[in-house]
């Protein structure tokens, strides 16, 4: 299998100091890890860098990386980690991690449909839950992306982790068969709730509405206010004289 190359240098010199001056000279500080070292400190070609990050692969790109100068080598590698500026966002230094094709990584890949659902021609909605996936495989055959037809998924169709359409060697990790893609028919919105009809009878012990005429015979509550319009009430009478 073919890998893009990228040129490194070797640096002797390490320390923040350095690194900034490095960077102010158009190079990116990065560190080669693995094979048992503690870290090769390398230099390399931010555009470089940024062009593979942006790739369909992205960080699970294989490389060939060359390191020129007094540790020469040559190895494959990939993009274990990278910093970027929290301001400009330009790149302020990369990680790489050596590999081989037979080296088991975990990896992220993103999930793409291709066609449209059936489901979705009869009012179906076509939803995909999880737009990227954790997998298992070899660094010499990590897909771009896992691509799904959708295109005869019928209503009620659904897609779990275990069902993904992947390259030899390669499963995916999870704790849960949880669903990737769903085609259903969406909740039809809940209906209001019906208003009370007009004249409803209270509910026994609740308040008469404001204005209304207490019931005939109804005593009248101690200390209530009058209703409003209602004749005051008879003035008792004088006891006559003896």
């Amino acid at each position: 299998m073919e890998h893009l190359q990228v040129k490194a240098k070797y640096r002797s010199v390490v320390g923040k100091g350095f690194a900034r001056k490095i960077r102010s000279l158009g190079y990116l500080p990065s560190v080669l890890y693995g094979g048992g070292d503690d870290g090769l400190p390398l230099v390399v070609d931010p555009k470089v860098v940024s062009t593979i990050l942006k790739s369909h692969a992205g960080r699970n790109t294989v490389v060939r990386l060359c390191v020129e100068g007094e540790k020469a080598l040559e190895c494959l590698a990939i993009i274990r980690d990278y910093t970027v500026h929290p301001v400009r966002r330009t790149l302020e230094h990369c990680d790489f991690m050596k590999v081989t094709d037979e080296t088991e990584l975990t990896v992220k890949v993103p999930v793409r449909t291709i066609g449209k659902a059936e489901g979705e021609k009869l009012g179906a909605r076509m939803n995909i839950a999880m737009r990227q996936v954790t997998l298992k495989c070899k660094a010499g055959g990590v897909p771009d992306a896992i691509v799904i037809d959708v295109t005869d998924f019928g209503v009620g169709h659904t897609v779990t982790l275990s069902q993904l359409p992947l390259p030899e060697g390669a499963r995916a990790v999870f704790v849960k068969d949880n669903a990737v893609i769903t085609v259903k028919i969406p909740r039809a919105e809940k209906e209001e709730e019906e208003k009370a009809a007009e004249g409803a009878v209270p509910a026994e012990g609740a308040a008469p509405a404001a204005g209304a005429a207490p019931a005939a015979g109804a005593a009248p509550v101690a200390g209530a206010a009058p209703a409003a319009g209602a004749a005051p009430a008879a003035a008792p009478a004088k006891p006559g004289k003896k």
